[in-house]
């Protein structure tokens, strides 16, 4: 195996003997294999156990045990205890769960604190023909049926070509000692259920599961290949107007399921709110349907499907001086006195009338009963009426601002200026506004 081993690092150009690798050694049959064939390839390793302090005195005695080991071996050791129980039930999650967190943020400090190339542990095709049979019960996607990548950024999984009995075989043949989980063999656990009942009655059907699991991992790693690329050109497409995106519902309704749910995915949007948005277009109506995530508004609007963050501190004004900044969600705010008193046509510069305003002003989102004095207008309007006129889709009204001063509206901003506060032949000094959009969605 130790051979076979080998090539697997060199066809997949893993690591090299010159690279520090972590290595998550847990005591078990898999993990003491693992540490043995890094041994005998002239591998620089650092182990790195977790002592989740589930199993008694059993914990402390696979601490021991992972330690005496790596003694032995002349690789350093490090060790962590975790009070599991306690954090899972703090964060309301399993206990596996609790474990894993746990593990892999401990892991994710050592390798930024002492500089570790690669994060390495023993899983092995049977662990991800596992996992894979899991998420398809769970309901999956591509990247969820092909089980486990064999290398993840820094994370590195070497014996993933290696079926549990190659590993079982080798153990036994050069006598590898092992500290036996004894929570393994419950079918309690969901995984473990796969691993004992599952899995046996798939090999019935199949002998060779593994080795036919593992043809079609490549084949799916290499269809999620071709999504992303998919995912990349529709991408393209996209118009970004400051944290907002707009997708033409004509191009929404050409892509494949597939690309548009991993598109919304990104965004915090489910399959349901997928096929609802379909739905919807289907019927071709003007919905001004909106649908929420954690994180974003989806907006049906005429022509696009709008996507925009949500909103943090809605309520906080935010004061701009004569000659400072404004900052909210996104959204710069800068001005400055001028003695250019033309017109502008950008929606992204307000030119007003210096004198008339008092500072400093104050920005912040619109609000019901907002009123202003729309440029060339005679009379005040409702804010809300406005934005019906001026065809504004609804998660973008939710995040239209105001710049007032005093109390009183003297730009929508990127909209229309109040008509008070215009330019005039009497005018002497301008205050020209300029609007800067954080690109990031």
């Amino acid at each position: 195996m130790l051979k076979e081993f080998l090539a697997v690092v060199e066809k997949h150009k893993l690591f090299t003997p010159n690279e520090k690798l972590l290595v998550a050694v847990s005591g078990g049959i898999d993990s003491m294999v693992l540490l043995d064939l890094l041994k005998k390839g002239g591998f620089s390793v650092t182990v790195a156990h977790c002592n989740f302090k589930l199993r008694s005195s059993d914990s402390d005695g696979d601490e021991k045990f992972v330690k005496d080991t790596s003694e032995s071996l002349g690789f350093n050791c490090l060790t962590e205890s975790f009070d599991t129980k306690k954090y899972a039930t703090d964060n309301s999650i399993s206990t596996q769960m609790a474990a894993r967190e746990l593990r892999y943020t401990w892991f994710d400090e050592l390798m930024d604190k002492q500089g570790f190339d690669y994060l390495i542990t023993a899983h092995h095709l049977n662990d991800s023909i596992e996992t894979s049979i899991f998420n398809f019960v769970k309901g999956t996607g591509v990247a969820g049926l092909r089980g486990i990548l064999i290398r993840n950024d820094q994370l590195v999984r070497p014996m993933l070509e290696f079926t549990k009995q190659e590993v079982l075989d080798y153990a036994e043949n050069i006598k590898i000692q092992w500290r036996e989980d004894v929570s393994n063999s419950s079918t309690a656990y969901k995984r473990n259920f796969i691993r004992k009942k599952v899995v046996p009655l798939l090999k019935e059907i199949n002998p060779s599961l593994e080795s036919s699991f593992l043809v079609t991992a490549k084949r799916l790693q290499s269809l999620e290949s071709l999504l992303e690329k998919q995912i990349l050109e529709f991408k393209k497409a996209f118009e970004i107007e400051g944290d907002h995106l707009f997708i033409k519902k004509s191009q929404f309704q050409k892509q494949e399921w597939v690309v548009l749910e991993s598109v919304l995915k990104e965004y915090g949007f489910n399959h349901d709110h997928l096929q609802n948005t379909l739905d919807i277009l289907s019927e071709d109506v003007l919905s001004g349907k909106q649908f929420e995530s954690s994180s974003h508004f989806m907006n049906i609007d005429r022509d696009h499907i709008i996507i925009s963050p949500k909103l943090e501190n809605d309520d906080l004004p935010v004061e701009i001086q004569q000659d400072g900044n404004g900052f909210l969600n996104g959204l710069t705010i800068s001005g400055k006195v001028s003695d250019d008193l033309s017109y502008s046509i950008d929606s992204q510069v307000a030119k007003l009338d210096f004198d008339l305003l008092k500072f400093p002003l104050r920005l912040r989102y619109w609000r019901e009963g907002d009123r202003f004095q729309p440029l060339g207008m005679k009379g005040k309007k409702k804010l809300s009426d406005f934005m019906i006129d001026a065809k504004i889709p609804l998660n973008l009204k939710k995040r239209v601002m105001v710049l007032l001063s005093e109390n009183k509206i003297v730009w929508v901003v990127g909209h229309r200026i109040d008509e008070r506060f215009k330019i005039t032949p009497s005018t002497k000094k301008a205050y020209s506004l300029e609007i800067a959009h954080d690109q990031s969605i």
